[in-house]
C-alpha cells in the first residue's frame, strides 16, 4: 500500500466511524440541541462535509470552495459557523446526507490517485498552522472528522443512546 492509498484507507476508516455513529439516530433529532453552547449533529455533518471540501478539494486540488458545496454551505456549516437549531433554517437532512457522502467519495477517489510528489507538494490556501502540505492537510481531514465524531457520540450519549460495542 503506497502512502497515497494509506491515507485514503485512513479517511474512510473515519468515515466509518462516523456513520456507524449516525446510524441509529433519528433524522427527525437531527436539530435538537440537548443545551446552550451545543451543536447538533446535522451542524455537525454539514462541518465535515465542508471541512472536506476546505481541507482536500480547495488545499489540495486547488478546486473553489463554492465549486464542491452547495450555496451557503460555508456560513452554515464552515469555520467560525454557528449552530442553528432552526431546521427550517438548514437544507433538509436528505440533502445533507448526499452532499455529505459525496464530498468525502470524491476526496477518497482524490486522495487515492495522488503522487509522492502531490502529497509532498505544498497545500494552497492560506497559511494552516498545523500543516504546510497536501499530505498534511488529508491527515488533517482525518483528525478532524475523528475529533467531530466524537462530539456526536457525545450527542448520541446526551440524547441518551448507549455506547457503541
Amino acid at each position: 500500500m503506497n502512502k497515497a492509498e494509506l491515507l485514503a484507507d485512513r479517511l474512510q476508516a473515519a468515515r466509518r466511524w462516523t456513520l456507524s455513529l449516525l446510524d441509529d439516530i433519528p433524522e427527525s433529532t437531527w436539530f435538537d440541541m440537548s443545551g446552550a453552547g451545543h451543536t447538533h449533529v446535522a451542524w455537525q455533518v454539514g462541518h465535515l462535509a465542508a471541512s472536506i471540501a476546505s481541507l482536500i478539494h480547495v488545499r489540495c486540488l486547488g478546486k473553489a470552495f463554492e465549486a464542491c458545496l452547495p450555496p451557503d454551505f460555508r456560513e452554515r456549516f464552515g469555520i467560525g459557523s454557528s449552530p442553528i437549531s432552526d431546521a427550517a433554517a438548514h437544507p433538509p437532512v436528505a440533502e445533507l446526507r448526499v452532499v455529505f457522502d459525496r464530498i468525502h467519495t470524491e476526496a477518497v477517489a482524490a486522495v487515492s490517485a495522488m503522487s509522492e510528489d502531490d502529497l509532498s507538494g505544498p497545500a494552497g490556501g492560506q497559511p494552516h498552522p498545523m500543516f504546510a502540505t497536501r499530505e498534511g492537510a488529508v491527515v488533517m481531514a482525518i483528525m478532524h472528522e475523528a475529533f467531530h465524531a466524537g462530539q456526536i457520540a457525545m450527542l448520541r450519549r446526551l440524547a441518551g443512546k448507549g455506547p457503541l460495542r
